[in-house]
């Protein structure tokens, strides 16, 4: 960790230090072709640049929401998602935020599951630039977006080789950044439409306000937004699925409820609610 003036550079960055005899010592080596590739520095700011007052409402502080996740009526895991505040990923201001996953108590006897996700989002858009996943059954990777040309390139941490480069289009967003992307309008008198690229698939995503309620969780009552998603490919609406998110009708636009109802060979439902803070373990 290197510290310098009021900035806290942490990640892949590497100190400098200056050369006790110019005349003898050797220059650095080279970065090798995956170390050039993996290298990235992120800088932690002082705390009032890190949740600036001019930032989305939910972006002035630490936020972390927990979810329970049920499919088929089952509690199947949890989610949390960190919203740890801005930093600089070299040189560029992004959101970091860290999303973690893990099957409940009794499935993880049989499927057990306990994944990180790290986010870097840039902070005018929320569009994804750096994805870092801690993966506790597969090979931890790194996705590095590319948004001016419409490219995503996943690599191993460990030695930096490639796993897979995907084309997609420039501006894309998958769906946890598409949902803090419409955390940040006022859906009831914007419309917004993006790019989503989720299941190796690219879509046109649009929202639409389907109306008001009050709805009761384990987290509390909420005056909530019904949010209704509208996926396209190729100008076709996607009619196999059947979603809905409750949205908190104040300025931090809290997702409270989740609702995903799939048709494939028989109807699939899940459902994520809002818990109490730091439930689920």
């Amino acid at each position: 960790m290197e510290i310098s003036g009021d900035e806290e550079t942490v990640g892949d960055a590497t100190p400098q230090t200056e050369p006790s005899s110019p005349q003898t010592s050797a220059p650095p080596p080279a970065p090798s072709p995956s170390e050039a590739a993996r290298s990235v520095d992120i800088v932690v700011l002082p705390e009032e640049r890190t949740y600036p007052l001019d930032g989305p409402t939910w972006a002035r502080e630490k936020e972390e929401l927990s979810y329970k996740v049920e499919f088929l009526g089952i509690t199947m895991g949890y989610a949390r998602f960190s919203f740890l505040g801005k930093v600089l990923l070299s040189g560029k201001e992004t959101y970091h935020l860290r999303v973690r996953g893990w099957t409940s108590d009794l499935l993880s006897l049989i499927y057990p599951i306990d994944d990180t996700i790290d986010y870097y989002l840039d902070v005018q858009t929320m569009m994804p630039l750096r994805l870092e996943f801690t993966r506790s059954e597969k090979e931890d990777d790194v996705a590095t977006y590319d948004q001016e040309n419409g490219t995503i390139v996943y690599r191993y941490r460990k030695d930096g080789k490639i796993r897979k480069k995907v084309d997609v289009s420039p501006n894309v967003y998958d769906p946890v950044s598409a949902a803090y992307f419409f955390r940040t309008r006022d859906l009831e008198t914007e419309k917004k439409e993006l790019s989503m690229y989720a299941g190796g698939k690219v879509w046109e995503v649009s929202v639409k306000v389907m109306g008001s309620e009050r709805i009761r969780t384990d987290g509390g009552e909420f005056d909530t937004n019904i949010i209704e998603p509208e996926l396209r490919r190729e100008g076709k609406v996607e009619d196999k699925k059947d979603m809905r998110m409750w949205m908190t009708r104040d300025e931090n636009h809290v997702p409270v409820r989740l609702y995903a109802k799939f048709r494939k060979i028989r109807t699939w439902t899940l459902v994520g609610e809002l818990l109490p803070d730091r439930d689920g373990g």
